[in-house]
């Protein structure tokens, strides 16, 4: 599952977060998704691109990794591939502080695993 989350408070840009359900030893490998519904944001948060780093040109993207729990909360999250520490570290407490509906599958609240792309890119100048 794809979910484009435009980013329209920011400089940053659109978040792109690819989903899967995550699997549990119990279930049989193979069995279909297709009844599961993609959890829907209800809370967003963006991440903080400070004025020096802008100025600096400091672009690019950070993928993150997270959970997404049954009470539509965010857990887990970890740096999959950043581009400055201090634009990792925004992006990774922005993205703890999302809620979601919960994804369903079969009408049951389940967890998903989610990467999530966050671009950083500087305004125009003009």
């Amino acid at each position: 599952m794809l979910v484009n989350m435009p980013n329209l408070n920011s400089a940053t840009g659109s978040w792109i977060l690819n989903f899967s359900e995550l699997r549990t030893g119990s279930e049989i490998p193979g069995s279909s998704s297709s009844e599961v519904s993609a959890p829907g944001p209800l809370r967003k948060i963006d991440p903080k691109y400070p004025p020096t780093l802008i100025n600096e040109h400091v672009e690019g993207e950070v993928v993150l990794y997270a959970v997404i729990r049954r009470d539509g909360s965010v857990d887990s999250v970890q740096l999959v591939r950043g581009i400055d520490e201090q634009l990792d570290a925004n992006a990774m407490n922005a993205l703890s502080q999302w809620k979601f509906r919960p994804a369903t599958k079969q009408g049951v609240p389940i967890e998903l695993e989610a990467i999530v792309h966050i671009p950083f890119h500087a305004p125009p100048e003009h």
